[in-house]
C-alpha cells in the first residue's frame, strides 16, 4: 500500500474530503504528496516522494484518477533510473492498494514548491515550447540536489532505497 497525500486544494479538484491519518506507506520510497499546478493553460500535477523526493509530473485530467495514475508513471521514470528490474516491480506491487490521506510533512511540501518554482522557470524561459514531455520533466527534476537530501539527488536516493535490503 502506498499513501498519496493531496494538497488542500488538490483534493477539493479531485472532490475529496480527506482526514488526518497515521498511516504510512509499505514501499520503499514510501509516502507520496501531489501538488496541482498551473504551466499556461496545461494543467498538471506533481508528486514527489517523501523519502527520496523523486519527482513524477502527470497530466491534471481527469483529477479523480490521479492515484490510479500515479503507479505507471512511476514505473516509468523508474524504468529510466534503476538498474534492477525485480525492485522496480516490487515497488509497483506494493503500489496497488492506495490509500489517501493529508499531507502532515512541512519538509516535503516545501520540496513540491521548490520543484514548483524550477517548473516555472523553465516554462517561462521557453514559452515557445510549452511544457515539455512530462517523463522529460520529471527525469529534469530527479537530477535536482534539494535542502531536504543536499549531498545527493533524488535519483540516486531512489537508487539507494530500492537497492536496500527489504525488513
Amino acid at each position: 500500500m502506498f499513501v498519496f497525500r493531496p494538497t488542500a486544494s488538490l483534493a477539493a479538484k479531485m472532490r475529496l474530503n480527506i482526514a488526518a491519518t497515521n498511516h504510512r506507506s509499505d514501499t520503499q520510497l514510501g509516502d507520496w504528496y501531489a501538488k496541482d499546478v498551473a504551466l499556461g493553460k496545461r494543467r498538471l500535477v506533481l508528486c514527489v516522494n517523501e523519502l527520496s523526493r523523486l519527482a513524477v509530473v502527470l497530466d491534471a485530467a481527469p483529477y479523480a484518477s490521479i492515484p490510479e495514475r500515479l503507479p505507471a508513471a512511476v514505473g516509468a521514470l523508474l524504468e529510466g533510473i534503476v538498474p534492477s528490474r525485480e525492485a522496480i516491480e516490487r515497488e509497483l506491487a506494493a503500489m496497488q492498494t492506495i490509500s489517501i490521506a493529508k499531507t502532515n510533512s512541512r519538509s516535503v511540501l516545501g520540496s513540491l514548491n521548490g520543484y514548483e518554482w524550477m517548473l516555472r522557470c523553465r516554462y517561462e524561459s521557453e514559452p515557445h515550447a510549452g511544457p515539455a514531455d512530462l517523463l522529460i520533466l520529471s527525469f529534469w527534476l530527479s537530477d535536482t540536489v534539494t535542502s531536504a537530501l543536499p549531498e545527493i539527488s533524488p535519483r540516486l536516493a531512489a537508487i539507494r532505497l530500492l537497492s536496500a535490503p527489504i525488513n
